[in-house]
């Protein structure tokens, strides 16, 4: 009887031992990393949920390794879930670049959490406690990167007295608007934000009308007529950062790319996005909370002022600084002549810096004649300029690196880095001065303009004088150090620094012309994730395919180019050394 029934439960047991089996192996089987996982899962394009689903099956596989007396092994797979799943999907970085700064912080806090309480022996079910936790903080964050929530915590949309007016009658700018309200002086940034408001409301209203023009007219307007003309933009990149001030542009951008072909829905989504952006820096300008409660660690409007100017100047002027101390650096080390030669090499460099000084306060004054300041006319003029800082930047580079080779013929440089001077060089180095110093000054002369007027003067000027002041120990810095450099490592930092200046500026350039509507933006996934940061500011690296890409094909070519000089000069190397040899 027994063996009857066990002859009869086998197939039974083998079928579904069949069955269950390959989910077993399914179930067992770990992935240390998102690639592999997806790969495996035959995940291409994926949701952020996808991700934090991955990473509940590690920190699960984590929590049972811990239960099963493996500690070592559960913090191996709990920073597998930081590091190879939540960093190298690019979640972490979408975090950081589209939600509000808690979101980031919070899983940090998390993950440290997990470990700690592994490394002091905590128990199994707290470390399951701990991970629950971790893991709906990933998905609220998840939920918003996928359009579950809208992509961050928009602020209320609330009715102000500029609603009031708004419903009379459109304001275009901020000078029509504040008279009519009666905000001649004592304004608040957030009093901007309230008519900005107005104008996105309208924005969107006209979307939802079929007038995609007039809502791309009223994007603009909240630029021109509010965001520039204010102060707004310069007092953000003041005293928030340079980095938020593109960030707020580029979101203009994206409302008025969004108008030109995507679904009421999308569109409102850009706008509020960028409501948000401007009343929250509003709030940090005015040192207000979301409720108007002062914050009382906010500085006073004198103070801010004289760190908006002195972020100003010493921002912009950086890269002025920058490259006409590399290029005098350059002509005073490379120049064995005398001193009566040596300045007649430095005169068109020092002419052009002081003519890009002088054309900047005429440009400056030109725009506000022809009423182009604060338009996109200005923005258009300032890329042209720094596109072709770019094309001279690359030949000045290119022609620094072609005599980067210095120890066996030293001597062959300096008699031809004069020659090359007589031959046009030297006009080559004063217009890429020029150029360089007039393509900050006009923009830091028509920053100052709203700020000259707004009551404090004396810190205005406070903040210009001090931000020189540094700017000229920038200055001695590059000369003092490139004396104490030798010839050969001089010429290759001199002509890297041109290249990634010229890379920066093509970067910078183009988002000038995407800000005048000459171009259109476009973020696509593979390069939405670039942050917005000092450091990439300054690079001119920004989260836009128009950019990206033409950096990334003039980085190939600078490389391509930097390889042949040094096959070239090394060959001209080898060629003087048995010439020497040879005598």
């Amino acid at each position: 009887m027994y063996r009857s029934i066990k002859r009869g439960l086998f197939p039974v047991l083998l079928a579904l031992m069949l069955v269950f089996m390959p989910l077993r192996a399914m179930a067992d089987t770990y992935y240390p990393t998102w690639e592999e996982y997806a790969e495996a899962n035959g995940i291409g394009d994926f949701t952020y949920n996808e991700v934090v689903d991955a990473m509940d099956l590690v920190l699960t596989a984590a929590v049972e390794s811990y239960r099963g007396g493996d500690a070592d092994t559960a913090l191996d797979r709990i920073a597998d879930a930081k590091n190879n799943y939540w960093g190298a999907s690019g979640f972490k970085v979408m975090m950081q670049k589209k939600l509000p700064a808690i979101h980031k912080s919070t899983a940090l806090a998390d993950f440290k959490a997990c470990t700690k309480l592994i490394r002091e022996g905590g128990s199994a079910d707290d470390l399951t406690t701990a991970k629950d936790v971790l893991i709906a903080d990933l998905r609220n964050s998840a939920n918003k990167l996928d359009g579950v929530e809208i992509e961050m915590d928009i602020a209320e949309e609330t009715e102000t007295a500029a609603t009031a007016l708004f419903r009379q009658q459109y304001y275009g700018t901020w000078e029509e608007y504040s008279q009519a309200a009666g905000l001649t002086e004592g304004w608040t940034w957030n009093d901007v934000a309230d008519a900005m408001t107005e104008v996105f409301r309208q924005a969107k209203a006209s979307y939802a009308e079929g007038d995609a023009e007039g809502a791309y007219n009223c994007v603009n307007d909240g630029y021109y007529g509010y965001y520039e003309t204010t102060g707004f933009e310069r007092n953000a990149m003041g005293y928030i950062s340079g980095a938020r001030k593109s960030e707020v542009e580029l979101q203009f951008s994206a409302c008025k790319s969004a108008s030109k072909g995507t679904d009421a829905e999308a569109f409102n989504k850009e706008v509020d996005i960028l409501r948000t952006m401007i009343r929250t820096d509003a709030n940090k300008l005015d040192s207000v909370d979301e409720n108007g409660q002062s914050t009382g660690g906010g500085r006073s409007a004198a103070a801010a002022t004289f760190i908006a100017c002195f972020t100003i100047i010493l921002r912009e002027g950086f890269e002025a600084i920058l490259v006409v101390g590399a290029i005098i650096a350059y002509l005073i080390k490379t120049t064995q002549k005398s001193e009566e030669e040596r300045k007649r090499q430095l005169r068109p460099v020092y002419a052009g810096a002081v003519l890009g000084i002088l054309l900047s306060f005429v440009s400056a004054w030109l725009l506000n004649q022809l009423k182009l300041a604060n338009s996109a006319s200005q923005e258009v003029i300032e890329g042209v300029t720094a596109l072709i800082a770019v094309a001279v930047l690359f030949y000045v580079s290119n022609w620094m690196v072609s005599k980067s080779e210095s120890e066996a013929w030293d001597a062959y440089i300096r008699s031809k880095v004069g020659e090359a001077t007589e031959k046009g060089s030297s006009f080559a180095l004063a217009f890429t001065a020029f150029l360089a110093v007039y393509r900050e000054g006009a923009e830091v002369i028509l920053f100052y303009q709203p700020l000259l007027s707004g009551g404090h003067t004396g810190m205005v000027w406070l903040g210009f004088v001090v931000g020189c002041v540094c700017l000229v120990f920038v200055y001695l810095a590059i000369r003092l150090m490139s004396v104490r450099l030798p010839l050969k490592p001089f010429f290759l930092a001199t002509s890297i620094l041109m290249a990634i200046m010229s890379i920066a500026f093509l970067g910078s350039g183009i988002k000038e012309l995407i800000e005048g509507d000459v171009i259109s933006m476009t973020s696509p996934p593979w390069v939405s994730w670039i942050p917005s940061n000092s450091v990439l500011e300054i690079l001119g690296i920004y989260p836009c395919a128009e950019t990206v890409v033409p950096q990334l094909i003039l980085t190939a070519i600078t490389i391509a180019t930097f390889v042949y000089w040094m096959k070239k000069n090394r060959k001209l190397k080898e060629e003087m050394a048995k010439e020497a040899s040879a005598g």
